[in-house]
């Protein structure tokens, strides 16, 4: 009697992730320096090789991970403020809190997260290495998320005021509110390098502010019975919590080299 062969077994996620997350190619018909201009990856513009063997992302997410989540938070978002709109939930706000705080973040956020999903976008083009494209990618779309779910909040509550107009229009504006905001943010996101950005906003702004806001802007939400605005907040800073993780290992494996070089420096 013939043995049974044995089914093929599918790969586990921690054996195939390293495969799909660090993905290189070894380029042929450009040097390094062309497929990489250190004006768009940044300084010190250290060889992909040493990219590759020092960026390790803390936070660890495949593809199909990132769909499933994506897909699940958007439900019970869209779900929660479907029923917002039925309960004209709205109206029954605390108008201090509706037009003042909620009205300033609601109309001051979307348009730079527009531009953060192009510096994420340029870090997962320009990033010297694959996990940090990777992650760049689906902060690239997180971004768009965001942008696109504040702006429809903002909608929804256009018959309450006309301020929330400035949602689309605030950076188009010459108040010195939108001057001082298109300066810091022309600083830190649409005039980063890779690098830049990377240290800039996604470790220094995300991780330090906006990972913070938004926990506390749910909190505030949540007491004002504000239940649509508390869900979408904690619904995106679980992204913020996920992509502010990009900055670290750059910034480690520039410590990480600075201690070989210090060390074959007391060698020599």
């Amino acid at each position: 009697m013939k043995p049974v062969p044995a089914e093929p077994r599918l790969p586990s996620r921690d054996e195939y992730y390293d495969i799909a997350n660090r993905l290189e190619w070894t380029q042929k018909y450009v040097k390094e320096e062309e497929l990489f201009p250190v004006d768009m990856s940044g300084v010190p513009n250290l060889p992909i090789d040493v990219w590759v063997e020092l960026y390790d992302a803390p936070y660890k997410v495949t593809y199909r991970e990132y769909v499933k989540n994506q897909k699940e938070k958007d439900q019970r978002l869209f779900s929660v403020r479907e029923a917002g709109v039925r309960a004209e939930l709205i109206k029954k706000l605390d108008k201090t809190y509706h037009q003042g705080s909620f009205c300033f973040h609601i109309t001051a956020v979307p348009i730079p997260e527009y531009t953060a999903a192009i510096a994420e976008a340029r870090m997962a083009r320009f990033g010297k290495a694959g996990e940090w494209r990777n992650l760049s990618t689906f902060g690239s779309m997180d971004e768009v998320r965001h942008a696109q779910v504040q702006i429809l909040l903002s909608h929804d509550s256009i018959t309450a005021s006309p301020k929330f107009a400035f949602a689309h229009k605030m950076f188009w504006l010459d108040g010195w509110l939108p001057i001082a905001a298109r300066s810091f943010f022309d600083d830190t996101i649409t005039g980063t390098n890779a690098i830049e950005f990377a240290l800039l906003t996604t470790f220094a702004f995300e991780t330090g502010f906006t990972n913070l806001q938004f926990v506390a802007f749910a909190a505030m939400a949540n007491k004002t019975n504000d239940f649509v605005f508390s869900s979408a907040t904690q619904s995106i800073q679980t992204d913020e919590s996920r992509h502010a993780q990009i900055g670290h290992p750059v910034l480690k494996s520039f410590v990480d080299v600075t201690k070989v070089s210090e060390e074959i420096k007391k060698k020599i």
